[in-house]
């Protein structure tokens, strides 16, 4: 078979990276993300059903302790930097490990804010640590293949990781919950060992750097940059579409259409599928900045119609809304490959190269605040108000995707030696 057929042209596509390294870190992230999986789809109901915490306590617990995390991201991507990126994503992996069993000595709301306030530390500096990586194993070639390939084991982890914790809420003892808990400690304890496995990357940043001009740069690179800042508060916003998935659609199921309830499950489990099979092959034709951001532009009106047909499952014949869900949620999968791809490799691209982790850690920032504030406004949108509330946030999602656009093509007009390099390096 030819090389140049469209059948040959998949394979490629979905192959995974060549290069041992990048190997390396996919396969500690898809080990990583099977605990991840777990304890987001069961360890609120670990806390209130193992635990005996109530449910205002776990929930309180949970999110006051994860503001810590806030912050976090920016100055432990920093030392990643300064420090070299293995260490720093193995030790924040470890963090994790320790908040993680720890959970099994909770049984009331202070010991719980001090271990998710860990558990939150430790996660925001393994994605800005993962991020400083991800931008050194780049510049080997290939970059925006490795980062969207990354993106598709993360949603592989996290599927495998749904399906055992259903395994763990049917048994519903407390041994299954151990189980669990113990599970998700050991993932990154073999995480952070298959890191072990690479080189010692010298750090991008010194103390001492200096810019063109043979002056001192300023530590704090990505506060400082207005552009970087901008996308970071767009792609934000943009965001918001995760969570009308996980927390407004499910209730928008149950409580508005004549759909089964166990749709509500269905539909979850259905969108993660296709966004790992889909992800590598969707967004094959990334190959710089623009064309990332192009694809992000178009991920909003692919949005808004996967939500108007959600919108409008409320009220017919459960047949009529079962099919408007199943179209509606293929709809959408598509939309968040081509969303997340276009955001994540923008991310990388107008970041500066020597800080990538004090970048990703600015960007995690904001979408952990997208995060916070998301179940207030996609709940109140999409179930409060209805129908309407569905297309006027599908509308704002839309117009944060071509603000990202134009954040894009602003930042290639100032930096057109920055842009050919991108394009060169993919």
């Amino acid at each position: 078979m030819s090389a140049t057929t469209p059948l040959a042209k998949l394979r490629a596509a979905v192959r995974g990276p060549e290069d041992p390294h990048q190997q390396l870190l996919a396969l500690s992230t898809i080990v990583n993300t099977i605990g991840m999986g777990m304890f987001l789809s069961a360890g609120t109901i670990f806390l209130i059903r193992s635990a005996g915490l109530s449910p205002t306590a776990a929930g309180i617990g949970l999110t006051v302790g994860s503001l810590a995390g806030f912050g976090a991201g920016v100055v432990i991507g920093d030392l990643a930097d300064r420090r070299g990126s293995k260490k720093v994503l193995i030790g924040s992996m470890l963090l994790e490990a320790v908040a993680s069993v720890s959970l099994l000595l909770v049984h009331s709301l202070w010991p719980l804010l001090v271990v998710a306030a860990a558990a939150a530390v430790g996660r925001a500096g393994t994605v800005s640590a993962r991020g400083a990586m991800i931008g050194v194993l780049a510049e080997e070639g290939k970059g925006a293949r490795l980062r969207t390939y990354l993106r598709a084991v993360t949603n592989v982890g996290i599927a495998v990781g749904t399906i055992g914790a259903a395994f763990v809420l049917a048994i519903d003892t407390r041994a299954a919950y151990v189980t669990m808990i113990l599970t998700d400690t050991s993932t990154f304890l073999i995480a952070a060992a298959i890191l072990t496995r690479l080189p010692n990357f010298p750090p991008t940043r010194t103390p001492d750097a200096e810019d063109s001009a043979g002056e001192k740069t300023p530590r704090w690179l990505a506060l400082r940059d207005r552009t970087y800042l901008s996308l970071t508060a767009a792609s934000s916003v943009a965001s918001l579409q995760y969570f009308v998935l996980v927390q407004a659609l499910p209730v928008w199921i149950v409580l508005r259409t004549n759909a089964p309830r166990w749709m509500a499950a269905i539909v979850l489990f259905l969108g993660a599928v296709i966004v790992a099979a889909t992800q590598v092959p969707a967004t094959r034709f990334i190959t710089d900045p623009r064309s990332a951001a192009r694809l992000l532009a178009l991920s909003g009106p692919l949005f808004l119609v996967a939500w108007i047909l959600m919108a409008v499952a409320a009220g017919p014949a459960a047949w009529i809304a079962v099919s408007l869900l199943l179209v509606g949620i293929v709809v959408h999968s598509l939309a968040e490959v081509w969303q997340a791809a276009g955001t994540f490799e923008l991310s990388f691209a107008l970041a500066k190269p020597e800080a990538q982790g004090q970048y990703q850690g600015v960007m995690g920032l904001g979408h952990g605040l997208s995060e916070a504030v998301a179940p207030i406004i996609v709940i109140s949108m999409c179930v409060n108000w209805g129908k309407p509330g569905w297309i006027v946030l599908a509308v704002i999602v839309t117009v944060a995707g071509l603000v990202c656009a134009l954040i894009e093509r602003s930042w290639s007009r100032s930096n057109p030696p920055a842009r050919a390099a991108a394009v060169a390096g993919e």
